[in-house]
């Protein structure tokens, strides 16, 4: 079926059964099927498109456009918290100010409702050339509708510069339900949950949506045109994979990927020319292992799967459907895998079954640093905490937070990486020498303290440690200008300063009020050293979703958040590990099914 929309704006080509999808403009016309086109219409269309409208050429890119900069190096934030580091800043913010943001000054400019909750990050692409309707700040937007949006950030509230969905119940094509067993946070259903990635050369958007074909579960990786939403080589790519391993759920010495148990959370990124996709549980539940592919970005061919649990373990922390040879969840609050500048891989496995202190291969709650080898990906070096049993057996694991790269101008010269657990600890680490197991103690790193306020103990804790009594950390901390800034659940967000290239574990300064159950995901804004804000998103005990800024030299100084002005800025419900985006004066949040912009008001 042949589907035309805005006439330069895209032209697609549908095979019966495939996702629907139409994209649009502000002078986008009424759809129009035409049925049964024929071919020579077809390419004759196709052609029109690609001399007339800017269309992909082979290579995925888009000739003549791109941000102003010269050449299709498109910029923005095009990944989960803007780079490959995971650091949290955006140090580029000339427009926000501790001066200007407050209640007077600062608040929401705009908002779009889409399909479905908003789970995965927001991303921005700056003077981004949509064809006949010129230049745009385009903020683009995935739903657990499996829908994907872009909309103009300086005009939410107008009609999306065009917008793709991957539904079709007519067809048996529908979300995957949420009920079939894990708790989850996904709102009923379960579609586009990890955040996008755009490749900054080519302009392309990937991302992983989540189906039921006829009730069974499908996943399928996408590559769509940023300019058009329209299918970039050959679109998509169902999810299948195998690895060597007889731990749980292996048959005939192969653990084969499950699409209806596999939950892909993390943000996707960019590794050595792949696209690096990872993928968790929910919540748990089922017999499941962490899972890590590559795939070739123009043929999204799989070019390599990692299993951080393969083998069979006859003793383990746990009896879970998924221990003794399974778990190793790679979910991280939602964060994407760091990558260093030599394309190294870190990324934390959560919950799940440990030997590789016994030269095994299970390496449930651990900090992995990896290398993507052509067709595979080897394990460089590990981290496991001294008490992995425990952290395994109570739910309190490494995995519930990502790896931050931090800059070596304030660590005496050493390249150190920041991750946080569940049970509240955050670990300074070398990544040179990331330090394996010792029982005795986690001594071998460069330094570990608790941001929370009790520690896992099976005395104490019994089965899962949360709620109101305990301080868990998710997704990644925020650096700048030698401040990291933490937020536990049930706690202040807390700021702690390096000092001779270690963390003072007593913070400098708390926030004036404490964070709900999910704690504060937290990213920086500054003009370089100067003019730091924290950006903390809060999912309140309420269900309300909260942006608060703090002066980042003290986050004990609150200048704004949404409820100030709550007829003008209040959220709507929150979302679970939300990240804000910072950019060119504009603040991004998600809630709900809606995107909020918020900025200077005129």
């Amino acid at each position: 079926m042949l589907w035309l929309c805005n006439p330069c704006h895209a032209v697609h080509i549908e095979e019966p059964l495939k996702n629907h999808q139409c994209v649009k403009g502000k002078a986008a016309m009424k759809n129009r099927p035409v049925v049964q086109a024929g071919h020579s219409l077809v390419l004759l269309l196709i052609a029109a498109y690609m001399v007339n409208c800017g269309g992909v050429s082979q290579s995925g890119q888009n000739p003549g456009s791109g941000t102003g900069t010269g050449g299709n190096n498109y910029t923005g934030v095009l990944m989960w918290k803007g780079d490959s580091s995971e650091k949290g800043l955006y140090p580029q913010e000339t427009t926000l100010t501790p001066a200007n943001v407050n209640s007077s000054q600062f608040g929401r400019l705009g908002s779009f409702q889409a399909d479905g909750i908003l789970m995965a990050q927001p991303l921005y692409i700056a003077n981004l050339d949509m064809g006949q309707t010129g230049m745009h700040n385009v903020i683009v937007i995935a739903t657990e509708h499996d829908s994907a949006y872009a909309i103009d950030a300086d005009d939410p509230g107008a009609s999306p510069l065009w917008e793709r969905h991957y539904v079709d119940p007519a067809n048996g094509i529908t979300t995957l339900p949420d009920n079939f067993g894990g708790r989850t946070t996904l709102g009923g259903e379960v579609g586009i949950t990890g955040t996008p990635f755009i490749d900054p050369a080519t302009g392309v958007l990937y991302f992983v949506t989540t189906l039921a074909r006829n009730g069974v579960a499908e996943q399928w990786l996408r590559a769509i045109d940023i300019h058009s939403g329209s299918d970039v080589g050959p679109g998509s790519m169902q999810i299948q994979a195998s690895v060597p391993g007889d731990g749980k759920g292996s048959a005939n010495g192969q653990i084969v990927f499950d699409p209806s148990i596999q939950n892909q959370r993390a943000g996707l990124t960019k590794v050595a020319g792949a696209i690096v996709v990872a993928w968790g549980s929910f919540s748990d539940w089922g017999v499941y292992h962490g899972w890590l592919m590559a795939f070739d970005p123009s043929t999204l061919k799989l070019l390599a799967a990692f299993n951080p649990t393969p083998q069979f373990q006859a003793v383990d922390s746990a009896n879970g459907p998924a221990d003794h040879g399974g778990g190793g969840a790679f979910w991280q609050g939602g964060a994407a895998p760091a990558v260093d500048s030599s394309g190294n891989i870190y990324l934390n496995a959560a919950d799940g079954s440990f030997n590789a202190d016994q030269n095994g291969n299970n390496y449930g709650d651990t900090l992995l640093k990896l290398q993507l080898n052509g067709s595979s990906f080897r394990v460089v070096d590990w981290f496991t905490p001294s008490n992995q049993a425990c952290i395994d057996l109570d739910d309190l694991e490494l995995g519930s937070g990502g790896v931050a790269l931090l800059p070596t101008d304030i660590t005496g010269g050493a390249k150190l990486a920041v991750a946080l657990s569940k049970e509240g600890r955050l670990f300074l680490v070398n990544i040179d020498t990331l330090g394996k197991f010792n029982a005795g103690g986690d001594n071998q790193i460069t330094q570990e303290f608790m941001v929370g306020e009790q520690t896992c103990s099976d005395s104490t804790t019994g089965g899962a440690a949360e709620g109101p009594g305990w301080n868990r950390l998710y997704g990644n901390a925020s650096y700048w200008n030698g401040n990291l800034y933490a937020g536990a659940s049930n706690l202040a967000l807390k700021q702690y300063q390096f000092q001779n290239g270690l963390l003072n574990p007593t913070p400098v300064a708390t926030s004036p009020s404490a964070y709900g159950y999910r704690g504060a995901n937290t990213v920086v804004s500054a003009n370089g050293t100067r003019d730091g804000i924290v950006w903390a998103y809060e999912k309140a005990v309420t269900n309300q979703g909260i942006l608060h800024a703090y002066d980042a030299t003290s986050v004990s100084k609150e200048l704004w958040n949404s409820n100030m002005n709550s007829g003008r800025d209040a959220l709507g419900e929150g979302i679970g590990f939300a990240a804000p985006v910072v950019v060119s004066g504009h603040v991004i949040a998600t809630y709900d099914t809606r995107v909020g912009v918020f900025g200077l008001l005129k």
